[in-house]
């Protein structure tokens, strides 16, 4: 869960930079950010919907006592977080067709308050709720819990999100996060999922605001 908080904080913390950069006009560089924040988006849509329906269930029934109020601000965070990602999303849709000045400002200033939130959610999360969760979370159920954004992505842009968590994980977590794959993932990806999100950074990260 740290992995995937971590990558969601450094992601999310280099969007708006990434969009400000962008020169008026350069669909080709805009597509490239574009494809990136809505994988981002699903990604953050996923991992929340799977603590709504795997997670805070089963505390509130198990330790509502110790949990009920982080849970709340939990589940009231998590909507509000929903309310950004969708009007991100709307914005964004807008960028990606035509991107202009005010057009990539107005997305950037709603990513970075998106990116704000997140923050405060994560370290609320982590100092609350993560402490606590093995005392009434079994491991099988805990698996479960992280597969399930796994899962759900489509199968393209499994390998990047992979090798984005493998890029920041210790090598004892990356066979952890595997020991529940099946087998052909499980061979596969610590090889196929690193080079994937390698060529996914390059293009993102390294080319210039032009896109060349």
């Amino acid at each position: 869960m740290l992995v995937v908080h971590e990558a969601l904080r450094r992601s999310y913390g280099r969007m708006p930079d990434l969009i400000r950069q962008v020169r008026p006009g350069d669909i080709q560089r805009a597509e490239i950010v574009a494809d990136h924040v809505q994988l981002m988006e699903t990604f953050l849509h996923l991992h929340h919907k799977g603590e709504d329906d795997l997670l805070w269930p089963k505390l509130l029934e198990r330790a509502s006592d110790r949990i009920e109020a982080a849970v709340a601000v939990m589940e009231s965070q998590h909507e509000e977080i929903a309310e950004r990602i969708a009007e991100s999303s709307d914005l964004l849709s807008a960028w990606r067709n035509r991107p202009s000045r005010d057009s990539g400002e107005a997305l950037a200033d709603c990513l970075a308050l998106l990116c704000r939130l997140l923050d405060e959610h994560l370290a609320i999360e982590e100092k609350e709720i993560l402490p606590i969760v093995p005392d009434y979370i079994t491991a099988k159920e805990w698996h479960q819990l992280g597969d399930h954004a796994i899962n759900a992505l489509p199968k393209n842009q499994l390998p990047i999100v992979f090798g984005m968590l493998a890029s920041i994980a210790e090598p004892e977590v990356v066979k952890l996060m595997l020991s529940s794959a099946p087998l052909v993932p499980r061979l596969i990806m610590p090889a196929l999922g690193p080079k994937a999100y390698s060529r996914h950074a390059r293009k993102l990260y390294a080319s210039g605001p032009s896109g060349s």
